[in-house]
């Protein structure tokens, strides 16, 4: 899958879940040719075929940590967020919530098999996680196949449905959403680029989701 990586960042309120305490929204869009290309709505287990596009788009309270996660169909990952080189200089200067396109409209390409995103908000920062991607980028593919597995375990021991009593919770939102701002009328159901339509919310200072496409 070819990655292009940007940053578009948009504030709004964000209304945190009574019932946890962290949450954060997501949408992950696709342009697919059996759709004619019109946006639509991916979630897990969608299929999708080399030439589709997929966008990615969340928001997050700006006191917690966001981190999205690519590990591609030949078993390779790549961090899409934080970017360091997308940070804004004077964040202290935004809202309470980020509303940020994780991954611009970017098109698949062979091999095929199971694509997968990791989305987690965190109310500390993942050190450990982070550590790990910054030794990945710098050595060689034997070197990457070795981090590749203890990037994974970290995942697994971050990842609460490994907890039963602490496992995140996912839903559908009503209505997508692009920026907080819930769109209604006669176009309400039509998505938009920076749309959101889902929400995950989590215990104990972690919300995790894994989310596997299938392509074909």
């Amino acid at each position: 899958m070819n990655i292009i990586i940007g940053c578009i960042i948009i504030s709004s309120i964000f209304a945190k879940d009574t019932d946890s305490d962290i949450s954060f929204r997501y949408g992950i869009l696709g342009h697919l040719k059996s759709q004619n290309e019109r946006i639509t709505e991916l979630q897990d287990s969608s299929i999708i075929y080399s030439g589709d596009e997929i966008r990615i788009n969340a928001g997050y309270n700006k006191g917690t940590n966001l981190y999205v996660i690519y590990k591609g169909s030949a078993g390779e990952f790549m961090l899409l967020y934080p970017d360091v080189s997308a940070l804004v200089d004077n964040a202290t200067d935004l809202p309470d919530t980020i509303y940020t396109t994780v991954l611009h409209w970017s098109p698949l390409s062979d091999p095929i098999g199971f694509e997968t995103f990791f989305l987690l908000n965190s109310n500390f920062e993942l050190e450990n996680l982070l550590a790990l991607f910054k030794r990945y980028n710098k050595v060689n593919e034997r070197g990457r196949t070795k981090l590749a597995k203890k990037i994974q375990n970290e995942l697994d021991l971050l990842n609460p449905e490994t907890k039963q009593d602490l496992a995140s919770i996912s839903s559908r939102l009503d209505e997508a959403v692009v920026g907080g701002v819930a769109f209604r009328g006669d176009d309400g159901a039509e998505l938009k680029d920076m749309s959101l339509t889902h929400f995950c919310s989590g215990k104990l200072g972690i919300a995790f989701k894994e989310i596997i496409l299938n392509h074909q």
